[in-house]
């Protein structure tokens, strides 16, 4: 064969391979899948009427299965066991999952809405992205950052949350941009921490 034939192209970059497993790599290391976001998980649910369970949430993605897929399917069949009353509760609990810190039941989701009586984390530590999905739980997009902190000192005193002075702070840290929608605040939130 000559160099510039080859058997196997990228779809994603067009670059082209004589050996599948060099595409494979190429796959692998060029254009990793990238694991689901809250942006993918709400795609998946729009157009859902919530307050709905897990099992809800679950049944409905199954439904739309050609256009969620199986990874998001599973991923949205892990959330811990609550009823949702909204996509931004399902964004915390996705946060609560990638960070390991899902519960198993909602007695344990109410005791861990308690003040902590332990104290020493620092603060970039002991907030997450979850609990400023939470403080922004119900805000329409798209919101500027001043509009995102706005909205969170107004709504922080609603909902119980940890430490609101440093929830405020990350936001105040955050890009001074207009973000579209909570998986996009995640991002950058992810940036700061």
């Amino acid at each position: 064969m000559s160099s510039t034939s080859h058997q196997f192209t990228c779809t994603i970059c067009g670059q082209g391979f004589e050996q599948k497993s060099r595409l494979e790599r190429h796959m692998d290391t060029s254009h990793p899948p990238s694991a689901p976001s809250a942006a993918d998980i709400e795609k998946a649910l729009s157009g859902i009427q919530y307050p709905k369970t897990k099992d809800d949430l679950a049944e409905y993605a199954s439904q739309r299965h050609s256009v969620v897929g199986e990874e998001l399917i599973d991923l949205i069949k892990s959330l811990p066991s609550r009823i949702y009353r909204d996509s931004a509760e399902v964004a915390i609990a996705l946060g609560e999952l990638k960070s390991g810190k899902a519960f198993k039941n909602a007695k344990q989701a109410e005791q861990a809405e308690q003040p902590s009586k332990k104290g020493g984390k620092a603060a970039s530590e002991s907030v997450s992205a979850a609990a400023i999905a939470k403080a922004l739980s119900g805000i329409d997009f798209p919101k500027t950052k001043d509009s995102l902190k706005e909205y969170a000192k107004k709504h922080i005193s609603k909902v119980k949350v940890e430490d609101p002075k440093t929830i405020l702070s990350v936001i105040d840290r955050i890009a001074d941009r207009k973000y579209t929608n909570m998986a996009d605040v995640e991002k950058s939130i992810r940036d700061i921490l």
